[in-house]
């Protein structure tokens, strides 16, 4: 009788997590984009969750807040409820901010964290009509030309940014930084400005169009939809490795029987035959990892960032 009145005990104290478990969600959930519609980031972000949608018989509404370099739709997320129903498509913008200015949340302590979906390695892209064909012509040529070559980025402190400064300091080279409020790929191919990094699908088209030339990876692995341009070790300038992850969070205190069920289908989705090509079409390399391991890496990618940004002269 005892024993029994123990597994009775066991079964009503699980009873609420199974229960939030077979019922979450029931209405539909929102996700928060801190960058505009049509770009890389918004792009990915309704495809996964389309593809939960599907799964839940509920749909997740994508919500374009951008500005402030994803900082927006990170305030809007510390408002909401910690539910399960309000989430953030962020990048990895989220933890190089601290490191450049005074920003409202702390990227390990304040969020969330859910799972890794993508990440999407830096290319290095220069103007077509630029005299060079690969990393070691380009670094003799802006040696040959101190301060004359100009890159663009999205601004001091981002990702593009932060990838020429480290080639810079690893090369002992001068160029001139030139901040756009969004990708200047467009500029690029005009020819008003020189070079920068930039993720792999803002730049795929133009490079396949042959508008823009590709001249390495700052990843440890060339990218599937270039397998000609070269990693930027294999390039010869080893130590320029810096991708844009894309990540999924969750308001801060979120119960973790929720974080779960949201980890659990959102592993699900990212597996499926038919959106893994879709994504990787795109330019991304779809990247899973369990809460505990998005946060070593939000941890990790902070103190890494703010390192880098206490030895490199902001332009």
């Amino acid at each position: 009788m005892r024993i029994a009145s123990i597994f009775l005990a066991v079964w009503l104290f699980m009873l609420p997590t199974a229960t939030v478990w077979a019922a979450f969600p029931d209405k539909p959930i929102r996700v928060l984009v801190g960058f505009t519609p049509g770009g890389g980031t918004d792009a990915l972000a309704r495809l996964v969750s389309a593809k939960l949608s599907e799964r839940w018989g509920h749909s997740m509404l994508v919500e374009n807040r951008p500005g402030a370099d994803g900082d927006i739709a990170l305030e809007a997320l510390m408002r909401a409820a910690p539910d399960g129903y309000t989430l953030v498509f962020a990048t990895n913008a989220l933890t190089i901010a601290p490191a450049q200015r005074k920003v409202s949340y702390d990227p390990v302590k304040t969020f969330t964290p859910i799972s890794l979906a993508a990440y999407s390695p830096g290319l290095l892209v220069i103007r077509q009509s630029l005299p060079v064909n690969n990393v070691k012509e380009l670094i003799a040529y802006a040696k040959a030309k101190p301060g004359q070559l100009n890159f663009g980025s999205t601004g001091v402190g981002t990702t593009p940014y932060l990838q020429m400064a480290l080639l810079m300091k690893l090369t002992d080279t001068s160029m001139v930084s030139v901040p756009f409020k969004g990708t200047p790929i467009a500029a690029m191919v005009a020819g008003d400005i020189d070079l920068g990094f930039s993720a792999v699908p803002a730049s795929l088209p133009m490079v396949k169009a042959g508008k823009l030339k590709a001249l390495g990876v700052a990843a440890r692995a060339r990218s599937t939809q270039l397998p000609d341009v070269p990693t930027m070790t294999e390039a010869g300038f080893p130590g320029n490795e810096a991708s844009t992850w894309y990540a999924w969070l969750a308001p801060g205190g979120t119960a973790k029987d929720i974080v779960s069920k949201l980890y659990t289908d959102f592993t699900w989705s990212m597996k499926d035959p038919v959106l893994a090509p879709r994504i990787a079409d795109l330019g991304f390399v779809p990247f899973l990892s369990t809460p505990e391991e998005l946060l070593d890496i939000l941890k990790s990618d902070t103190a890494r960032w703010a390192d880098l940004m206490k030895t490199i002269v902001v332009q």
